[in-house]
């Protein structure tokens, strides 16, 4: 009977365990889009972005993980903290204000994309955070032109208009035809202050190196009815690869997030290997970056929504492309 017992209580446990590792599993789906925000929508610089990301909570080795358990040891992070990672397919878009153009538009930012696939791991506890993400894509693809296009044509038949015209000039983008490309990130944050439940703000910090190689600084903080981590405020999920989704059963709230960026080089503004038609020189672009965000974001059980709008300072130093972008984001994400 004893063993009996024995047995039937380790297959429960085994099934407790299980349960407890599938809830950390899901699925993200990102949208970003200028036209979100009509106030301030046009239709120009990072006009676009979307992204799946698959995401898990696992034990053992995998890639990339040795070096974030000692990078955590160095921090104070136990090695016994949930090591959790994702995988995240996704597409950025940017382009010049005037769409109608077939020309290179020279005196305004060049059309510019890149899909991907990043690969991240997370190490956190209650305090500390670090991330890695590595990320492979395309520049150049003519997904962007298809996708922005099929939007655009969208929007004029509901509208009855010929507004916004079908953008002309993707065959003058950045690397036009496709070109690998790839980026490596690294990520820190800490927790500086809380009111657990109700409150906390923390400090980010991080390096990239690759077609973007930058650091940046920034703060972010949440009010409301919070039962998730400080480091999963779902801020820019789609640009920023620092951490992965994580969320509490129930809980709403408000949240505010910044960040400076020191920017050494930007091939979507510069170019990478490959001639292009328009590129923009080293001098003009602009080596600090000020982008932020604002939003609300609620989980109910499985589910988390949030609605979000963002802005970026200017990216280059003259010309046209010399203005700040407006953005919104919807991110929905599920766990199973």
């Amino acid at each position: 009977m004893r063993h009996w017992l024995s047995l039937l209580s380790a297959i429960v446990l085994s099934a407790t365990c299980l349960n407890a590792l599938a809830a950390q599993r899901g699925v993200a789906v990102y949208f970003d889009q200028d036209m979100l925000l009509p106030l301030v929508n046009e239709d120009r610089d990072y006009t676009m972005g979307v992204g799946i990301e698959f995401f898990e909570e696992e034990a053992g080795f995998y890639p990339m993980g040795t070096l974030l358990g000692r990078v955590g040891k160095l921090i104070g992070i136990s090695a016994d903290a949930p090591m959790r990672r994702s995988y995240l397919i996704g597409s950025v878009n940017y382009t010049p204000d005037n769409l109608a153009a077939t020309a290179p538009v020279l005196n305004d930012r060049p059309y510019a994309s890149v899909l991907f696939l990043a690969n991240k791991r997370v190490l956190a506890d209650r305090r500390h955070a670090i991330g890695v993400e590595a990320q492979a894509g395309l520049l150049g693809t003519y997904a962007a032109r298809e996708v922005q296009r099929r939007v655009h044509q969208a929007l004029r038949e509901a509208k009855d208009s010929d507004e916004p015209v079908d953008p002309q000039g993707w065959g003058n983008q950045v690397s036009a035809g496709g070109e690998p490309t790839f980026r490596l990130r690294l990520a820190r944050s800490e927790l500086i202050a809380e009111e657990p439940g109700l409150w906390d703000l923390a400090g980010t910090g991080t390096l990239s190196l690759g077609y973007q190689t930058n650091a940046s600084l920034g703060l972010a903080t949440r009010a409301g009815l919070i039962d998730s981590p400080f480091w999963s405020l779902p801020h820019d999920p789609i640009n920023r690869g620092n951490f992965v989704p994580a969320f509490g059963d129930e809980e709403i709230y408000l949240w505010l997030a910044g960040r400076a960026r020191a920017v050494a080089y930007d091939a979507l503004l510069q170019g990478q290997f490959r001639d292009s038609a328009h590129t923009i020189e080293a001098e003009d672009v602009e080596r600090l970056v000020f982008d932020g965000g604002m939003g609300v974001t609620a989980s109910w059980d499985a589910l988390q929504l949030t609605v979000s709008a963002n802005f970026k300072t200017s990216e280059v130093e003259r010309g046209n492309a010399d203005r700040t972008q407006w953005w919104g984001g919807l991110y929905f994400s599920v766990r199973y």
